[in-house]
């Protein structure tokens, strides 16, 4: 027996460790403490790591409300926002490999709590770990406290050994219902989200992978949805080097074509020899400038093949084209960027039409993004034209989702106010037949909650840190 002395004394064995955090009381009223497929993975099909050890929380759930039960006490209620918490807490212990609380974690809390706590706790096997609590006077006084809420956490380490977060709050009003099970794939930059993303998505040995810059976005916008089409993955690197995470993901996907969205001023020549040493073939797609570019990749893909269906959007923003990539990707078609400013299409984007065989145009976006003038001119030449538009990007997102993936059994959800994050997520959504959906960091906006409540999709992806999307969109939390 050892004792594990963290910011209160619990008793545990000698391969096992307690700790409790100080509780916060009522005093605080919601307040921040000052301290307190082919290519697809057989077994999680696209669902992230948080995923894996839903069976485990389950258990101590049960277990949790059976200590309750037994005392005269209501189960808890589970709170997805106090569960992606946890689990995220319960992972960075995991990636550490050592054991402790997180510095303030009731300010991450949704508004309205009265009391919070946390219980952590590392070692014990999952069916062993409430016992173990309820053996420690202030674990056990969390778990029997008057908190209405919870959110439970359990990762392991690359040893193997079990981590474990129990997060407390008590709320006089009960959480939103969300939909489906909540996941988060996060990291600590664009670089190693790019690479979970692809690594929770796909097994080794696709085809093709393509690799744009995560500087910047144009390159990558028309890359997702080809990679999504393709059933591979986007992965990012910096202009002037291979960061060691997407380097390895590439070594275990061993794919036997890298398809470079740019040219040297976003993807260097050095970086094209280090991408040699891992695919027997490597081609940069790269052009005068965005649009070039984005010809060139999707000529590439369907000059062949062709493409019936083109869907086109503004290249100089990105929201609209990040959420196009998916639903380009469910009917094979390419998003082909255009300056959406000008008064007609021009001859470069009607060649392009031409050459892919191109019937069908989808304009995303608005009229302000891509001119009406662009679209009568399309018309104009014979084209069937629809535009997916609405009134923010996030009503262009969902608007996209409802036309495109209308029975979609998961939903991914990107921050609407970035790029890094979705480039990597939108080409997983496109090959597993989901929808990109955008957000506001701190709540979900009313048309995304919507189209998400109208497909009840089993699992949500959220892509990026709680810096990106906080606890209170995972609650399912409406602006």
């Amino acid at each position: 027996m050892i004792v594990a002395t963290l910011l209160l004394t619990a008793v545990a064995p000698a391969t096992a460790a307690l700790s409790l955090a100080p509780t916060a009381g009522d005093a605080n009223s919601g307040s921040s403490m000052a301290d307190a497929g082919q290519n697809l993975t057989a077994a999680a099909t696209g669902v992230p790591s948080a995923g894996v050890h839903l069976a485990e929380r389950d258990l101590i759930l049960k277990e949790t409300n059976a200590l309750r039960a037994a005392n005269g006490l209501p189960p808890f209620r589970v709170n997805e926002a106090l569960d992606d918490i946890a689990q995220d807490w319960a992972e960075q212990q995991a990636t550490t490999g050592s054991m402790s609380h997180r510095v303030g974690f009731a300010s991450l809390y949704p508004s309205g709590w009265s009391r919070a706590a946390e219980n952590v706790a590392m070692g014990y096997q999952p069916d062993s770990v409430v016992d173990a609590w309820a053996a420690s006077t202030g674990h056990r006084a969390n778990i029997l406290s008057s908190s209405t809420d919870i959110g439970i956490g359990a990762a392991r380490d690359a040893r193997g050994r079990w981590f474990y977060t129990q997060n407390f709050g008590r709320y006089a009003v009960a959480p939103p219902t969300v939909p489906g099970a909540v996941h988060r794939i996060a990291g600590p930059d664009r670089y190693a989200v790019s690479a979970r993303t692809s690594a929770r998505t796909f097994a080794a040995g696709v085809p093709t992978v393509y690799v744009a810059s995560g500087a910047n976005f144009p390159d990558a916008l028309s890359a997702a949805a080809l990679a999504g089409a393709a059933r591979g993955p986007l992965l990012l690197v910096s202009p002037t080097s291979v960061p060691a995470v997407v380097l390895a993901e590439l070594r275990r996907l061993s794919p036997a074509r890298i398809v470079v969205a740019g040219g040297p001023a976003s993807v260097s020549d050095p970086v094209l020899a280090a991408l040699r040493t891992v695919a027997p073939r490597v081609d940069r797609m790269s052009g005068a400038d965005r649009y070039e570019v984005s010809r060139n990749l999707g000529i590439d893909a369907y000059g062949s093949s062709g493409a019936p269906t083109v869907f086109l959007a503004t290249g100089s923003g990105f929201a609209d084209a990040l959420a196009a990539g998916p639903a380009a990707a469910s009917v094979r078609a390419p998003v082909l960027l255009v300056r959406g400013s000008a008064d007609v299409a021009d001859a470069a984007t009607l060649a392009f039409l031409r050459k892919v065989g191109a019937r069908s145009i989808v304009i995303v976006g608005g009229p302000a993004t891509v001119t009406q003038g662009i679209e009568s001119s399309l018309a104009s030449a014979g084209y069937a034209v629809q535009r997916i538009g609405g009134a923010d990007r996030f009503e262009v997102a969902a608007g996209l989702a409802s036309r495109y993936f209308p029975d979609a059994s998961r939903a991914y959800v990107a921050t609407g106010r970035g790029f890094a994050d979705a480039l990597s997520g939108g080409a997983a959504a496109g090959a597993l037949g989901a929808p990109l959906l955008t957000s506001n960091q701190a709540c979900l906006p009313a048309s995304v909650r919507s189209a998400i409540s109208a497909r009840s999709p089993a699992d949500i992806v959220l892509l990026g840190g709680h810096a990106t999307l906080a606890p209170t969109v995972a609650g399912f939390y409406r602006c």
